[in-house]
């Protein structure tokens, strides 16, 4: 089940990666050109009157908004234009459109159309594209802070229900990314997982914890499919595993070499990189090797028999369009690295997360401004609104303890590279639960 990476001479053209307080983040080193984006669009629309224009930019895209004119004037047509970063070449753009295709297939989830793609940078753009459709409505991030709760449970609602028929229809007996039977080659084909629906198969996870950064993607990874949670989880820790003994094999081979810089453009170190990050490596292998130790214990060796589900980790009011008149949910966007997982990670949307809060507390007045009082406001109302969630879906955020014990495990292998301390507090609190238990 290993997918063994191509050991490229340099970064795949136009990426770059820098560094913030949470790690790695990729960036363009060569912008899309819209000369060429025109083309592509009028090639597969087969509009040769339309304009392109530029919309937004994300963590991995450029998107562009295309417009064709109609008839009537007061309603062209429009559709977007996406350009991808290659941070996880070919695999992460056909597993985005392989998951929109199933959900229009199989379920009522208002997602994007894909009318054009292409998953390779083998084409005159130079970079990974789709043309979908636009989906309309306006973002529920521009709304929410006018709408009174009433309003708010009406569409967390909505997205209860499409929660449980999700849960419902989309039912898999492996973790990892969709994909087209047709796109994978034979060697993802022999390793890939048989669905309910002969077009579709699961294949390569794509997941930003398996290539965040400049070394993962040389490292040797096992991306799935996996058959249960262990073994998912474990192919989470050797991954940092072995990017942090690549870091300090790197870091010993520029001191040794008495040069500043790595001798490999592939491997050229960002000034927030290698030479600080090797400082914590040895408490990061350190905890890793911990957490290996606790994992059998938390995580049953026997295959398991329940199914895994698609869940989009990234649901927050940026990704969810809405009516600004009925509030109906016109549309779920950004379905790029959304995986199927096991129950206990298939929880509340993002925008829900945080802790209970049963006393309301004081109502804020008109253009209130004390971040205190707000806080507790929104996390009453989103302990009223998990509630709905809950009775929208059917059942509960998986919240029993053997759930939030593998939550907790997952949650430390994201502090890893943020707090080594906060990881080791975990692990002894755990620890020291488990001997009196």
């Amino acid at each position: 089940m290993t997918s063994t990476p191509s050991h490229h001479p340099s970064l795949p053209f136009g990426l770059r990666w820098e560094y913030d307080f949470w790690g790695p983040v990729p960036a363009w080193a060569a912008t899309p050109n819209i000369a060429t984006i025109e083309a592509l669009s009028r090639q597969h629309l087969g509009a040769d009157n339309l304009s392109v224009e530029f919309l937004a930019g994300g963590a991995f895209n450029k998107v562009y908004s295309i417009m064709i004119p109609s008839n009537n004037i007061s309603d062209p047509k429009s559709y977007v234009f996406r350009a991808t970063l290659p941070v996880e070449p070919f695999y992460k753009t056909a597993s985005e459109v392989a998951t929109l295709r199933l959900l229009r297939q199989c379920t009522s989830l208002p997602v994007p159309e894909v009318f054009a793609y292409d998953c390779t940078t083998k084409n005159e753009l130079g970079f990974e594209w789709i043309i979908m459709e636009k989906i309309p409505g306006t973002r529920l991030k521009d709304l929410w802070p006018c709408m009174n709760l009433e309003q708010k449970k009406i569409v967390i609602e909505r997205l209860g229900q499409f929660s449980k028929e999700l849960r419902e229809k989309c039912k898999f007996n492996a973790i990892g990314s969709l994909y087209q039977r047709t796109e994978l080659s034979e060697g993802d084909l022999k390793v890939s997982v048989a669905t309910d629906y002969n077009d579709f198969v699961i294949g390569p996870i794509v997941n930003a914890s398996f290539f965040a950064g400049k070394r993962k993607p040389l490292t040797k990874r096992d991306r799935g499919p996996y058959r249960n949670d262990r073994v998912y989880l474990l192919a989470l820790l050797k991954v940092e595993m072995e990017d942090k003994k690549l870091l300090l094999k790197l870091t010993s081979d520029k001191r040794a070499a008495g040069i500043q810089k790595a001798k490999h453009e592939s491997l050229e170190s960002d000034e927030t990189d290698e030479d600080d990050d090797a400082e914590d490596a040895p408490e990061i292998l350190e905890n890793i090797q911990q957490l290996l130790e606790i994992l059998p214990s938390i995580f049953s060796e026997d295959m398991q028999t329940e199914k895994f589900v698609l869940h989009h980790h990234d649901l927050n009011r940026s990704n969810i369009m809405v009516d600004h008149t009925t509030l109906e949910i016109t549309g779920i966007i950004d379905w790029e690295c959304i995986t199927t997982v096991p129950a206990w990670e298939d929880t509340y949307p993002k925008m829900l997360l945080g802790e209970d809060m049963e006393e309301q507390p004081d109502p804020l007045v008109f253009g209130e401004t004390d971040e205190c009082r707000i806080e507790r406001w929104e996390k009453w109302e989103n302990t009223k609104l998990r509630k709905i969630s809950d009775q929208a879906a059917g059942s509960g955020a998986n919240n029993d303890k053997d759930a939030c014990d593998k939550r907790g495990f997952r949650e430390q292998l994201y502090l890893l590279e943020f707090s080594t301390k906060m990881v080791k507090d975990w692990i002894i609190e755990y620890e020291s639960n488990k001997k009196y238990k």
